[in-house]
């Protein structure tokens, strides 16, 4: 018979102790530990045309494109695949994306829907590789629109962001 370990609870401090794996992504949600192995190569290519097209969409602003940073709020460690910086001195991103993965769908779709939402996150942008679909939620109007493919992606946070979704899955 198996049966479950209560998981133990971790402070920010023993969290920021800890010895950590390469390639192995960590975080540190209401004192438990998360791990995931690093992501895929399908994840990667995803990452690199979303990263292009932040780069290109917002290089004559003000803002700056992140990827894979820790983030810290609330006692939590959050590392988001990408994220918006509007304001040089913000500790805290305007817009997250995240692209799920088997090892981090649940957490990405339920848990950080509502911690990116308190933290003041504007935009929360969820791509599927599995469907060819993103999501975004807007918490600033409290809207949520899922788009496929075929459309073209609007920031209303920073209304010069617009990207074709093609783009995002091109050569995946």
């Amino acid at each position: 018979m198996n049966v479950a370990k209560p998981l133990t609870s971790v402070t920010l401090e023993e969290f920021e102790q800890m010895e950590k794996t390469a390639h192995i992504n960590y975080e540190l949600i209401d004192g438990i530990v998360l791990m995931a192995p690093g992501p895929s190569r399908e994840h990667q290519k995803i990452a690199g045309n979303l990263y292009y097209s932040l780069r290109t969409q917002l290089h004559e602003t003000y803002c700056d494109s992140i990827y894979e940073m820790d983030i810290k709020f609330n006692g939590n460690v959050y590392k988001p695949d990408m994220m918006v910086f509007c304001d040089s001195e913000a500790e805290l991103p305007e817009i997250i994306f995240e692209i799920l993965s088997p090892s981090t769908r649940h957490t990405d779709l339920r848990i950080k829907v509502l911690k990116y939402e308190e933290m003041g996150v504007k935009e929360y942008w969820i791509i599927d590789p599995k469907v060819k679909v993103i999501t975004i939620h807007d918490f600033v109007n409290n809207t949520a629109e899922t788009y496929s493919i075929e459309d073209t992606l609007y920031s209303l946070a920073q209304p010069e962001l617009v990207i074709p979704a093609a783009k995002i899955f091109e050569k995946v």
